[in-house]
């Protein structure tokens, strides 16, 4: 089979779309988590997150620089907010190169899958430009590929819901296409384009390593609310 990154013919592995360490905070004490699927109104029980046939051992290990970068600056270094008290929160000495390209490959990972959970992602022409920066290690500009994010927050004490996870969405800013994909606290904002103007996207990453984050208190966030709508329908509780 052929390797969805580098096209070269090699065995495949079970690839995660979104990196094992987004669900984290999810798994119960029987490391299960729950997950509700919009487009198939479906309520599952999981054990592993969602993964398929995608890239070779090489490419995965290529991607896995990125993955544990994040991992280890969100999570185990506490860049991650727990509470947002103001409007605008402000990240700073992140890596832009690793951090960058961790959010591109998210994004193209969702575009080459093939599950439902990953329907509303639509690289079109760019779903080639993607790969070709991903395997050159280029993050380019900031303008190209932008990402920036929202802080999604309990509108009761101000606190993060770290442990939320939902399938992305597709959404238009400015008119430009992008993506939402909620994981880690926050709903990422990924534009599909090669460039943008600065004035209309002013808190996307910056090269110096600077993110800043908008608070959205969660019931003002439409995809979310579906979600826990869902949760409090199917009586899910964490540690159940």
């Amino acid at each position: 089979m052929f390797c969805k990154l580098c096209h070269l013919e090699k065995k495949l592995c079970q690839s995660h779309i979104i990196p094992e360490s987004a669900y984290g905070s999810l798994y119960d004490d029987k490391h299960r988590f729950f997950a509700v699927s919009n487009i198939q109104k479906k309520f599952n029980v999981l054990q592993k997150g969602l993964r398929e046939p995608l890239l070779c051992e090489e490419c995965e290990k290529h991607l896995n620089k990125y993955d544990r970068y994040f991992a280890d600056l969100w999570y185990l270094n506490g860049a991650a907010p727990s509470i947002s008290k103001q409007e605008l929160i402000t990240i700073d000495n992140i890596e832009y190169h690793r951090f960058k390209l961790f959010h591109m490959s998210i994004l193209w990972r969702a575009g080459v899958a093939s599950r439902d959970e990953f329907l509303a992602v639509d690289l079109g022409q760019h779903e080639e430009k993607l790969r070709n920066l991903i395997l050159g290690d280029n993050p380019g500009d900031p303008t190209q590929y932008a990402i920036f994010g929202y802080v999604l927050t309990s509108p009761n004490d101000c606190h993060v819901y770290q442990s939320l996870l939902a399938e992305p969405v597709a959404v238009e800013l400015n008119h430009l296409k992008g993506f939402h994909f909620v994981f880690g606290g926050c709903a990422w904002h990924y534009v599909l384009a090669s460039n943008i103007d600065l004035n209309e996207y002013p808190f996307i990453l910056q090269e110096d390593g600077t993110l800043n984050l908008l608070r959205v208190f969660i019931d003002q966030y439409d995809p979310v609310m579906d979600l826990m709508k869902e949760r409090i329908r199917h009586g899910w509780k964490k540690n159940k």
